[in-house]
């Protein structure tokens, strides 16, 4: 009996110093931490109701983008809501984005003299601008959030606000854009670029002309 009452003691004894450390640390060390960390929202719990009216259209533009190259793209973002260095205290949550990079040409600075053919040596050149990227697409719905790792101490998962959430896929995208903007991908675009111009030539030339004609085509 005795040796029961002790076992509890002790154990009351511990439980009351990690709380108390617990508290201490959440009520003095861990709020004066700011952590870089972004909400991850939950569009399946929405607590106001929404309301959509008609879509106006205030001015259309015409494009002349020619999409040469698309890239898929993954991210995988760290968010960390640990309170301090200790593992107890640790509150991880790991999101994987997945997008796609889009290289374009601007087909409106194709101008005539722009384009000269050698009737001699049966060669056109073309100078079209080098493809740029048009944009960086994030598909929502391949998003994926694994469970957080959460220390003895944290529980539950991340949240956040949408402006955060936002600031999360903003972040992302600088880092694809500044993925596609390596030599590697520029060069890939490049050579997209060159064999559908090249194509597109030849296929106006031969309907219009039996001669087959060699396309060079220079990037300004």
């Amino acid at each position: 009996m005795r040796r029961l009452i002790k076992k509890r003691t002790i154990f009351l004894i511990v439980f009351c110093v990690i709380l108390g450390l617990f508290l201490g640390y959440r009520l003095f060390v861990g709020p004066k931490k700011e952590k870089a960390t972004w909400v991850v929202p939950n569009i399946n719990n929405v607590s106001k109701k929404l309301s959509l009216e008609e879509a106006l259209v205030h001015e259309i533009h015409q494009e002349q983008d020619l999409i040469t190259l698309s890239v898929d793209m993954s991210e995988k973002v760290i968010l960390d809501n640990s309170w301090g260095d200790l593992s107890i205290f640790k509150k991880l949550q790991t999101v994987n984005f997945f997008g796609k990079g889009i290289f374009t040409v601007d087909l409106s600075k194709l101008q005539s003299e722009k384009i000269s053919v050698d009737s001699k040596s049966n060669k056109i050149t073309v100078k079209v601008p080098a493809p740029t990227i048009k944009a960086i697409d994030i598909d929502n719905k391949k998003t994926t959030y694994q469970d957080p790792d959460n220390g003895l101490l944290r529980f539950g998962e991340i949240k956040l606000t949408p402006a955060e959430g936002e600031t999360m896929q903003s972040t992302v995208k600088e880092k694809m854009v500044k993925k596609l903007s390596e030599d590697e991908y520029k060069e890939k675009a490049r050579k997209s670029t060159e064999e559908i111009i090249t194509k597109l030539v030849q296929n106006i030339m031969n309907s219009e002309t039996n001669t087959k004609y060699a396309v060079v085509v220079d990037f300004e």
